[in-house]
């Protein structure tokens, strides 16, 4: 019985594998349809258990979405489910001592490299959207969940700007699991407006083009944003 179920498991696990070189390769393209269970049975000389399993396996992963009236589907590479699944691991690295400063400094060496990379290399359009979004930052002074929005979506343009989709991803993720350090530092007064002259400066260097002076800026502002954090969650003198 035990020899069985260990058979069982080498059958699913060696199905997800074959399933996730394909789609490494391009064989199954992003977006693309899956072939259905029976297929699958069929091809690998399985169970559809074995096949369901195996499905189960690369959505977990982040490699496909499984829905119940439609066959998986391979999801695109700019898709952040890979890092969801690192949420728990990172709420728990976020809880030991020192978790939220360590996260904090991955930010500023991700996000100082993003504001470079966008100094050398972002285009006249790539500039508009990030003045657009810097004067909806603006216009969200004074409404805390509305800026806390637009702060994100600034950061977020920069993350796209490379064309890498893995940035996108990671830059969402980083988001949402230092989302405590947004909502509670941007409560401590004048750290919104604080906020924005940081992504103004930001945006300054990099119309710009002038990289160090975009390094500097958003080191500058993320340093702040952190010192912001800290204060909030001080003890009263």
């Amino acid at each position: 019985m035990r020899d069985r179920a260990k058979a069982g498991r080498r059958i699913y696990q060696d199905i997800a594998h074959r399933l996730t070189e394909e789609i490494a390769s391009g064989v199954l393209a992003e977006g693309s349809r899956l072939p259905s269970e029976r297929a699958l049975a069929e091809r690998f000389k399985a169970s559809r258990t074995s096949v369901r399993e195996a499905l189960l396996a690369l959505q977990a992963a982040g490699l496909i979405s499984v829905s119940q009236r439609s066959r998986a589907k391979v999801t695109p590479l700019s898709t952040p489910a890979f890092f969801a699944q690192l949420s728990a691991a990172a709420k728990w690295l976020l809880r030991r001592p020192n978790g939220v400063a360590d996260f904090q400094e991955a930010r500023i060496l991700f996000e100082c490299s993003l504001a470079r990379y966008a100094a050398h290399h972002a285009s006249p359009k790539e500039i508009e959207r990030l003045a657009l979004a810097l004067a909806e930052n603006k216009r969200a002074l004074g409404k805390p969940t509305v800026f806390v929005k637009t702060d994100a979506e600034f950061h977020g343009i920069l993350a796209e700007i490379p064309r890498n989709p893995i940035f996108p991803a990671l830059n969402k993720a980083l988001c949402e699991w230092l989302m405590e350090q947004r909502t509670v530092g941007i409560s401590v007064r004048g750290a919104a407006r604080r906020a924005y002259e940081g992504h103004k400066k930001v945006y300054e260097a990099i119309a710009a083009h002038d990289p160090e002076a975009a390094d500097r800026a958003m080191s500058e502002h993320l340093k702040k944003v952190s010192e912001y954090y800290h204060k909030a969650n001080s003890p009263p003198q």
